[in-house]
Order: structure tokens, then C-alpha cells, then sequence
């Protein structure tokens, strides 16, 4: 394995363990927190979001990655109103309150 398929297997688990501390505070709630832990779900979400953001840049540092396409005011924007459509649409079919 190489360096820019290590990182990518990195950037993987990122993920993963990003949308495990998601499933956590939908089931528990952003303000809970594990019992041997004082670090919220919230708190936990944000670094581990740290985490990925900083694989992200360690890949575009490699060369493996565009870093002007990392943080794109305009792709945020497009999604955030991608996602705002949906999100009236699911309020429409009654799938969201």
C-alpha cells in the first residue's frame, strides 16, 4: 500500500467514525455523553469531523487533492440549497415535521 492509498483508508475510517458519533446523538442526544466520558455527542461530532477535515488536508498537501476545491464557498452554497429542497420536500410528503 502507499502513502496516498494509506491516507485514503484513513480518510475512510474517518468517515465511519464520523457517522457513528451522528447515529450516537440521534439515539441519545446531542448533549448525552458516554458514561466514562465528560465530552458530549456534540463534542465528539466536532472532532471528529477535526479528524476529517484534517485527512482532507493531508491528502490535498500530497498532491492528491485540488486545495482550492477543499472549502468551496460555492459548492457549500449549492449543497446547503440542494439539501433546503429537500428538506421541503420531505416536509411536503410528510416524512419530516
Amino acid at each position: 500500500m502507499n502513502r496516498q492509498e494509506h491516507l485514503l483508508v484513513i480518510l475512510s475510517e474517518e468517515c465511519a467514525e464520523l457517522s457513528k458519533e451522528v447515529s450516537k446523538a440521534l439515539r441519545f442526544g446531542l448533549n448525552d455523553h458516554a458514561p466514562s466520558s465528560l465530552e458530549t455527542n456534540a463534542q465528539r461530532i466536532v472532532a471528529e469531523f477535526n479528524d476529517l477535515v484534517a485527512v482532507f488536508r493531508m491528502l490535498a498537501e500530497n498532491d492528491i487533492f485540488n486545495p482550492d476545491e477543499l472549502l468551496n464557498d460555492n459548492s457549500i452554497q449549492e449543497k446547503k440549497s440542494k439539501v433546503e429542497r429537500y428538506l421541503i420536500y420531505s416536509k411536503h410528503v410528510g416524512t419530516l415535521s
